[in-house]
């Protein structure tokens, strides 16, 4: 017996409210561990001016990585205009409140921006897939420039996680480009395998439409579309220069982000470690919960202190103000993005 159709609705959107729950509660341990009535009397002193700035520029960042996955879609299905840019932040949405979204980001951006535009969900998430690697690479070489310029300007402290954050990702992106470019018969007989798997639970189960949809023919037929797209994108240099161009700028955009929200604080942090802090912690702060709530602030607290050298409550207020800007802002408007593309382009 299927569930009611309300109650699937529901179950994203209680994992969305615990998660949120769980992140507010893991928010308030860090708050007390870092300064606690400290850390908050701090950022509830900042310039609203700045505060304002700051959360521009973590919008901004977002907006700017929409820009960058339109270009690599594009390569399959002219897009864009207002409707593209309410379903990417309304894909954006459900990434950044869901637990795990982050690992499954690709996913979700892929299925919301294939279903206004009657994209083939497999080359929507090609072009995905493109902008993610170029994304990874970006924030690595945004991250690095800010690192030359602190070794140069000056000494700073220990930042060996970061940088091998940094490596790692490097490491990552090469594995992925050698898996989807060298190794595609690697990936064929995964996908299949897992398909294979469901396909046969469907039989037994009797349950047709998802029996039709991991056929091995079917399945073969996406796999072989997604391949397609992949080589379609990544034969347009002059897309990917723009899609690469773009990622690059929400990085910078996200850096912009944590050096205003400092100076609403009156924290002396050169830029250079904000462009370092910024993507660096984004990969080495990983944390289940939406958003990554807790491992960010964390390694954001920890690059402060290591390049800057401000105090531990100085750079856990900033860092706090931080996320406010470039997450709780970025959600805020995600979440009126989303109604705004229900009420205008309704089902």
């Amino acid at each position: 017996m299927n569930p009611p159709r309300v109650l699937t609705r529901a179950r994203p959107a209680v994992r969305a409210v615990v998660g949120v729950g769980l992140a507010l509660v893991v928010l308030a341990v860090f708050v007390s561990l870092t300064g606690g009535r400290a850390v908050l009397t701090a950022v509830a002193r900042a310039d609203l001016s700045l505060v304002a700035a700051a959360g521009f520029a973590g919008v901004a960042a977002i907006a700017s990585w929409g820009e960058s996955l339109r270009h690599a879609v594009r390569t399959t299905k002219v897009i864009g205009g207002l409707r593209y840019r309410l379903a990417y932040f309304s894909g954006d949405f459900a990434r950044q409140i869901l637990p795990m979204g982050r690992l499954s980001g690709s996913a979700i951006i892929g299925y919301a921006v294939s279903r206004p535009f009657e994209l083939k969900y497999e080359e929507a998430l090609a072009a995905v897939t493109v902008a993610d690697l170029l994304n990874l690479l970006t924030a690595v070489t945004v991250s690095a420039t800010g690192l030359v310029v602190l070794v140069v300007g000056s000494g700073i402290g220990d930042v060996r996680t970061f940088v091998a954050g940094l490596v790692g990702a490097v490491v990552v992106a090469a594995g992925v480009l050698a898996l989807v470019t060298r190794r595609r018969d690697v990936l064929e007989r995964v996908v299949g395998g897992v398909f294979g798997v469901g396909y046969r639970l469907a039989t037994r189960l009797g349950i047709s439409t998802l029996e039709r949809h991991l056929h091995p023919e079917s399945v073969s037929r996406r796999v072989e579309s997604y391949f397609r797209t992949l080589d379609e994108v990544g034969q347009d240099r002059k897309r990917v220069a723009l899609t690469g161009l773009f990622a690059a700028v929400g990085w910078v955009g996200f850096g912009s982000s944590l050096a205003l929200a400092a100076a609403a604080l009156g924290a002396d942090v050169p830029v250079a470690a904000a462009l370092f802090v910024a993507p660096a912690s984004g990969l080495v702060g990983w944390s289940p919960l939406p958003g990554g709530t807790g491992g960010i602030e964390v390694a954001v607290t920890a690059g402060l202190v290591a390049t800057a050298g401000v105090p531990v409550s100085t750079a856990a207020a900033v860092a706090l103000l931080y996320r406010v800007c470039s997450y709780w802002v970025v959600v805020a408007v995600d979440a009126a993005a989303t109604g705004l593309l229900a009420a205008l382009y309704p089902r």
